[in-house]
């Protein structure tokens, strides 16, 4: 379980499939793509693999994306799957979800990789981790959707069923693999 984040929220994610994937019997564990342990892979023991990028202004974390392109064969060579967490696949606009949805889609392809599933997950509104001015933009950019704007408190918008989905779905691959090999 591979992942990249600015504040916390993809972390806690990818700590969540690895622990999902861990009780389903696999070693699992979430490794940052931005440390060391990312580097010291052994792929040959890797059967399957998840990387998750959080989406700010657009934009994956640049680490993620080198991160992919440097493994892109080692990923290509077992079953993964590439998720995204972002506020805008929370919103109730259709229009931001579905946007969020063809970042997340336009990532892998980029970096010229093709999981066999794509995700968009929601993120958390982590107002007590921002300074002033990102707590402002985001109180704004919250009302305009509809979000919590009562910044004294973070707001949990993931769905933590949808993520315990993913490791169910990577330990499907990997066991039909496994199968057909």
């Amino acid at each position: 379980m591979f992942f990249a984040t600015s504040e916390g929220q993809t972390r806690r994610i990818a700590t969540r499939i690895a622990s999902v994937l861990h009780d389903l019997g696999f070693e699992s564990r979430a490794i940052d793509v931005a440390g060391g342990d990312a580097a010291d892979i052994d792929w040959t023991h890797v059967r399957g693999a998840l990387v998750g990028a959080s989406l700010h202004a657009g934009k994956h974390q640049k680490t993620a994306e080198r991160f992919v392109k440097a493994h892109v064969g080692d990923l290509s060579g077992v079953p993964t799957v590439f998720f995204t967490v972002s506020l805008s696949a929370a919103p109730k606009n259709a229009k931001e979800v579905a946007a969020a949805a063809d970042l997340a889609k336009a990532f892998p392809i980029a970096c010229g990789w093709s999981p066999a599933r794509i995700a968009s997950v929601a993120g958390r509104l982590a107002y007590l981790q921002y300074g002033f001015f990102i707590r402002w933009v985001m109180k704004r950019i919250a009302k305009k959707e509809g979000a919590p704007t009562d910044t004294s408190r973070d707001y949990e918008l993931t769905e933590w069923e949808e993520v315990d989905g993913l490791a169910r779905d990577i330990a499907r691959r990997i066991h039909t693999r496994a199968a057909v090999a």
